[in-house]
């Protein structure tokens, strides 16, 4: 992996994300293009990042010049403190519509959760994020609001051409975790279902990994998904076909909004 993009809002950084994006560009030796989304198009409103505590304030085109090239001061002094290679790209269009078009020439987007461009709360995952989700032509990592490592990786797995790509996809793009403990997890609904192919995936997963584990849940996958990785830390989890098919349910379900609130987990998506 080389180019790694992190979707930032020009009137609103996130530090956390920032973070968290110099830890896997550091990782895997790549750049990091930072995206300022600047959504001139529209006549934004958002909180003066300067008057903390203040009402939220309807910002001139030279308040939002001064406050975007603050924040990309910022973001290139926090990559410098992090010796992280960072490239700055300014985008004044729809953002969707931007990000999507930067994905298609980059190897993993990174972004949080709750990103939005509307002048209203939306929460987490915002609709940004959802279209994102489903028509990045890259991977996507969802960033965590506070980020202090990762000691295991949980595939998401249910035999399906979806989920084994995001397997392969993150397995090619993270060499670097070679000997970190892997858990295929896979939910059922009954408890007569093994492991599916469990040789062959088993097979595959050794060519690449030295410490694999098995985990068969049972119930509802978005609950019982929910349950597993609830309160635990260190995890980052990977799952396929967000928007595409079976698993595009996950943006629909409370419980699946929930996972993104409330675990403060990485969650790398991928479809094909």
């Amino acid at each position: 992996m080389r180019k790694i993009l992190l979707a930032i809002d020009a009137l609103n950084i996130n530090t956390p994300s920032i973070d968290f994006a110099c830890f896997v560009a550091k990782l895997t030796n790549s750049k990091l293009t930072g995206v300022f989304l600047e959504n001139v198009l529209y006549d934004t409103v958002t909180e003066n990042v300067y008057s903390s505590g203040e009402q939220k304030n309807r910002l001139s085109l030279n308040q939002r010049q001064e406050i975007t090239e603050e924040n990309i001061r910022f973001f290139k002094e926090a990559c410098d403190k992090r010796g992280v290679h960072a490239v700055i790209h300014r985008d004044r269009k729809i953002p969707v519509e931007e990000m999507i078009s930067e994905s298609r020439y980059a190897d993993l987007l990174i972004m949080e959760a709750d990103i939005s461009f509307t002048n209203k709360p939306e929460g987490a995952p915002s609709g940004f994020v959802k279209e994102l989700l489903a028509h990045a032509e890259c991977p996507v990592i969802i960033s965590p609001e506070s980020f202090d490592g990762v000691n295991e990786i949980v595939f998401m797995y249910n035999s399906s051409g979806s989920s084994v790509f995001a397997i392969k996809q993150f397995t090619y793009l993270f060499p670097e975790f070679a000997n970190k403990k892997i858990t295929l997890a896979e939910v059922n609904k009954s408890k007569e279902v093994t492991l599916r192919h469990k040789p062959e995936i088993m097979e595959w997963l050794k060519n690449y990994y030295s410490d694999i584990h098995f985990e068969l849940l049972y119930g509802e996958p978005v609950e019982e998904l929910f349950k597993y990785v609830f309160e635990k830390k260190g995890l980052l989890l990977v799952m396929g076909a967000f928007g595409r098919n079976a698993l595009s349910s996950f943006v629909k379900e409370s419980r699946a909004s929930l996972i993104l609130k409330t675990t403060n987990l990485p969650i790398f998506i991928t479809h094909h």
